[in-house]
């Protein structure tokens, strides 16, 4: 009971979190990638014989927005230097990056390996915090890639097209606009990492 009690008030927490900062193009694309996958199901999770009859599968809400993340923060890191939000998204990507580097160090032991400069950071911030994802992805044994749900390059525009309605997460993106063609390449870019 105690922890369900913790658990509850850490996802409250997290609610009030998202609510108050907002969230934007990995959340807005996490909802296309869950209604519209066909087979993948997340090992033990209990099926019904109607999911399989129809053809539907099942991908959790977190896994649906993390898998996007590395292609959506290569998008809006890299903003151009004349964008007046550019040193904003930079500095956030590269703060966020710095964390998981140092998490990930810190998990395998500090063995001698070191974090890349703040400089090679700053240079391709978005680069830098998707690569650090990746390997808290890869260490987590998250698939990497939505190709790995079942998705191909057929499904990309009807996913970019289920995108487009979730304006109030894809306006909150550092880097506008968000149109079918940015988020038709960022799925190309989410099939594989």
């Amino acid at each position: 009971v105690e922890a369900r009690a913790k658990m509850c008030l850490a996802a409250s927490t997290a609610g009030m979190g998202f609510g108050n900062a907002g969230v934007h193009l990995c959340h807005g694309m996490s909802y296309a990638v869950a209604s519209q996958v066909k087979q993948y199901w997340v090992d033990d999770y209990p099926k019904l014989n109607s999911d399989e009859e129809n053809g539907h599968g099942l991908v959790p809400h977190g896994l649906s927005v993390v898998i996007n993340a590395p292609s959506v923060f290569r998008f809006t890191g890299n903003l151009d230097k004349s964008d007046p939000l550019h040193k904003f998204s930079a500095d956030r990507h590269v703060e966020c990056a710095t964390i998981l580097a140092n998490a990930r160090l810190q998990r395998r032991g500090n063995t001698g390996q070191e974090i890349p400069s703040q400089r090679a950071m700053r240079d391709q911030p978005g680069d830098a915090l998707a690569n650090e994802l990746l390997e808290l992805m890869h260490e987590l044994d998250i698939p990497i890639g939505i190709r790995k749900l079942g998705y191909s390059e057929a499904d990309v525009e009807e996913l970019a097209k289920g995108t487009l309605p979730q304006h109030r997460v894809t306006k909150l993106s550092p880097r506008q606009p968000v149109d079918l063609e940015q988020l038709t390449s960022l799925f190309k870019e989410a099939l594989d990492m």
